[in-house]
């Protein structure tokens, strides 16, 4: 059986056991005992860049991987502690699910492939506001007004695409982690980063602290947006939409 396409972005070791058939890809300086490593597919230096790329450097590198390679079918990714999973585990709190780590041993690999033809993503969620106004509370409304006219500018997304996804309340979080066919990865990736660098060259303002990555945020909101496009042009009733699922030691074993 060929091994499924199915990454996991880590910025340091945890303390559990990843399913075999899924590859790590570790960010920043961190290096995996097995798999790969930004630091060795690029340089140290230039990994280093996921301080205010975030995931999106890895996502990036794992686009020109998939093409180099001619990858078909479908590609999933998760974090070290966030996955979609047909299958659930855990406490439902919101739009996730958090489950103690002890939890993950009994998740299988039909958990995070399906029937390996049917796009398993996170769910839509409505917030209290509008996505910019979701977005102000924890961060630089300035900072998502120019990403998107970027992206405007980009020709990735229209004016019109853009302030309904602004005003509205609607959006999937964490849209990352999701088992998606390639063809979807690769475009929705390749607008990104074409988004994030005009963005860098003309907008980008360099914050402090947590604010040092503001460009992955926005991006992480056109993303969503771009995710939703796909979906909805394949049939909502023909995805898989999950709370995702998170490990967390503080939430006591199901």
């Amino acid at each position: 059986m060929t091994k499924p396409l199915y990454y996991c972005i880590a910025h340091a070791p945890f303390d559990w056991q990843m399913p075999d058939f899924i590859t790590m890809l570790g960010s920043g300086d961190y290096v995996p005992e097995t798999g790969l490593a930004m630091s060795k597919l690029l340089s140290p230096e230039d990994a280093l860049r996921n301080r205010y790329l975030g995931e999106y450097l890895a996502l990036f590198q794992l686009r020109r991987m998939l093409l180099e390679s001619k990858a078909e079918g479908f590609v999933g990714v998760c974090h070290y502690r966030r996955f979609a999973l047909t299958h659930p585990i855990g406490h439902r709190r919101q739009f996730n699910h958090w489950a103690h780590p002890s939890d993950f041993a009994r998740v299988k690999p039909e958990h995070f492939l399906g029937d390996g033809k049917t796009p398993i993503v996170p769910i839509a969620t409505a917030f209290a506001g509008s996505v910019l106004q979701q977005y102000n509370a924890v961060a630089v409304t300035r900072d998502i007004l120019l990403f998107f006219g970027d992206a405007i500018d980009c020709g990735v997304i229209t004016d019109q695409e853009a302030a309904d996804f602004l005003s509205g309340n609607v959006f999937i979080p964490c849209p990352t982690v999701a088992y998606m066919p390639v063809e979807w990865f690769v475009g929705i990736t390749h607008d990104l980063e074409l988004v994030m660098s005009r963005h860098y060259r003309h907008h980008y303002i360099d914050r402090e602290g947590y604010l040092s990555r503001s460009m992955a945020f926005s991006c992480e909101r056109l993303q969503a947006l771009l995710l939703a496009k796909r979906i909805a042009a394949w049939g909502q009733d023909k995805v898989i939409s999950t709370a995702t699922v998170v490990l967390d030691p503080r939430y006591p074993p199901t």
